[in-house]
């Protein structure tokens, strides 16, 4: 048996299709493999734009339902230069679509203002105190992003008194029936939707208006060049908010986000300005880097005060300016940080000390003045730590009522295990893989027991079991530069088109393994196989240290990513160890 906990699963090999997909596209039978487990519905033409996701892949925005009408209606606010507001949401998603609104509106000479919401004060979605200040400014018309499906009440005000809402959003309306009383609703996932591309973020939707909003104001899908290269510049914004909101990077995600990536140095000065500050040259820039790098940063005033610090940044047009927002966004991104730290060591403590973390199927931990901003993030490392469901709770000193944040394990329906407790919450929402939700001091005990059943029933009935997906088998004679370099072709990576894992078998680990880092927390060793030798690296994981010293002179398998490490000149080829076992005979 081997002694990592991680199940490993490989993906069925598509045989004669990868064949047949490798003499097409003159790629390696490897690649072709990947690709024909990744594509969905393989066809020529769709590997054609996987292989070279170009702007040609994003549909026309006219298909999606609604789009007329609020096209229509955000060029009679322009052309009229009746007040609008834009009403955002406090995360990286809402905020990089807010800005790309702004940009567009700004570009035809049209001031579109702007609201973000307080995490704290109002939460997510629109508020009632909003509502009020937009009737009272007699504004027109208000157009959401991130947010808004299933607003009815405060939509019904507002419509009943005159304003006109555009709703662009991305979230489920699951069993509710769309706000009857908005103008327009632009939502890939509304359920009589009949746009072909469903997994668009609320920064994505966004963009689908502005292009939609030049082709409507110049009469034509010619929309001039001058406007066409402000679309163009405002695609950068939409990768930042697909990559930051872990959206599948397949379909228009794919072309939009490739393209964001290799324009992004080209972009707004604040964008550069934050790029500059975190180091990030032309050659850095994945959705790896943005996702570590960017997003952090633009998510760190919203969870530690106001999102209008990143608004801000995203909308400037002056580079010292810029540079001057960039570094206080990095200096609450510092403070986030360390908050962050200590209140996840608390957490760690408190988890192990009111758990049996052998047994207990999940955990839900709460405490007094956590700082409600960083609640979700501690709940995800736990999660990580701990390889369970992770419920956070804050409670302010003086009040009732908590606010907790909670994340799952691939497989665990989180919000089920949220609506089978519902019993003790104020309020909840989310969906599979999170869920923020309230609960009253005197309904925690039972919220929690009630929680804890819920994720076990769930985990036991569906055999849950942390899992390894192995895109396919290889030999250490299989790997080399050329491999490496046309594994490139899958970029950009990340959630729906991940980095590609490999599995050899009956590899010998040659030599003494020797710990790095500066807090040793890394290692290497070698690894060899029918003459063919490579290094390998295991990053943060010295459990498999053990394994490895375990094994002794037996062969093991090895599960793994190949790299450059480019510290070397000319670059050398290494192995990037994801898990290893002792050999199966």
């Amino acid at each position: 048996m081997p002694l990592s906990a991680a199940q490993w699963l490989v993906r069925p090999h598509p045989g004669p299709i990868a064949r047949e997909l490798s003499e097409k596209f003159k790629i390696s039978e490897i690649l072709a493999a990947i690709i024909a487990q990744r594509v969905s519905p393989l066809s020529d033409e769709n590997v054609a734009a996987f292989l070279k996701p170009s702007l040609n892949s994003l549909v026309s925005p006219w298909l999606m339902d609604d789009m007329d009408r609020a096209a229509g209606r955000l060029a009679l606010a322009v052309q009229k230069r009746q007040k609008a507001v834009v009403y955002g949401d406090y995360d990286t998603d809402g905020v990089t679509a807010c800005a790309l609104m702004i940009r567009a509106c700004r570009a035809v000479g049209y001031h579109l203002d702007c609201r973000l919401p307080s995490r704290f004060e109002e939460g997510y979605g629109i508020s009632p105190d909003f509502v009020k200040k937009t009737i009272d400014e007699k504004v027109d018309l208000v157009v959401t992003v991130d947010c808004g499906t299933s607003e009815h009440e405060n939509i019904r005000i507002l419509a009943e008194n005159g304003v006109d809402v555009i709703v662009t959003d991305h979230h489920e309306p699951g069993d509710q029936e769309l706000p009857p009383a908005a103008y327009a609703v632009l939502n890939p996932k509304r359920r009589d939707s009949s746009y072909p591309f469903r997994e668009l973020t609320g920064v994505g939707v966004a963009f689908k208006l502005a292009w939609a909003l030049y082709e409507r104001l110049a009469g034509s899908p010619k929309v001039g060049k001058r406007r066409r290269e402000t679309l163009l510049s405002l695609l950068p914004l939409a990768a930042i908010g697909t990559i930051a909101d872990v959206a599948p990077l397949i379909g228009e995600n794919r072309s939009a986000v490739a393209w964001g990536l290799k324009t992004m140095h080209t972009a707004s000065p604040g964008i550069s300005a934050l790029l500059d500050l975190c180091r990030l040259g032309a050659g850095e820039l994945t959705s790896r880097s943005i996702a570590f790098s960017l997003s952090p940063r633009l998510n760190a005033a919203g969870r530690m005060g106001a999102a209008d610090l990143s608004l801000e940044l995203l909308v400037e047009d002056d580079p010292e300016r810029a540079r001057r927002l960039a570094e206080r966004l990095d200096r609450q991104n510092q403070e986030r940080q360390a908050l962050c730290q200590t209140i996840l060591d608390e957490a760690a403590r408190t988890a192990e000390a009111t758990h049996d973390l052998d047994r207990d199927a999940a955990i839900l931990v709460a405490k007094e003045g956590w700082h409600e901003g960083v609640i979700g993030i501690v709940a995800g490392r736990l999660t990580e730590m701990y390889n369970k469901p992770a419920a956070v709770v804050s409670f302010p000193e003086t009040q009732d009522k908590g606010r907790g944040s909670a994340r799952a394990v691939h497989g665990l329906n989180l919000y089920q295990a949220m609506a089978n407790s519902r019993r003790y919450l104020l309020t909840f929402g989310g969906h599979e893989l999170a869920a923020g939700f309230t609960v009253r001091r005197e309904d925690l005990a039972g919220f929690r027991e009630s929680f804890l059943r819920e994720c076990g029933e769930q985990i036991e009935k569906k055999r849950i079991s942390p899992t390894l997906m192995i895109d396919t088998e290889l030999k250490l004679s299989d790997i080399n530069h050329s491999l490496t370099s046309e594994l490139e072709l899958l970029r950009p990576l990340g959630h729906g088109n991940p980095e590609p894992k490999f599995l050899a078998r009956g590899v010998r680990a040659v030599g003494s393994p020797q710990l790095m880092g500066a807090q040793k927390q890394h290692f290497h060793f070698n690894v060899a196989q029918g003459g063919i030798a490579y290094r390998a690296v295991a990053f943060n994981n010295l459990e498999l240290l053990e394994v490895l010293e375990s094994a002794g002179r037996q062969t093991i398998d090895i599960a793994f990513s190949p790299a450059l490490n480019s510290y070397y000149s000319p670059p050398r080829l290494e192995l990037r160890i994801e898990d290893l076992r002792f050999c199966r005979q």
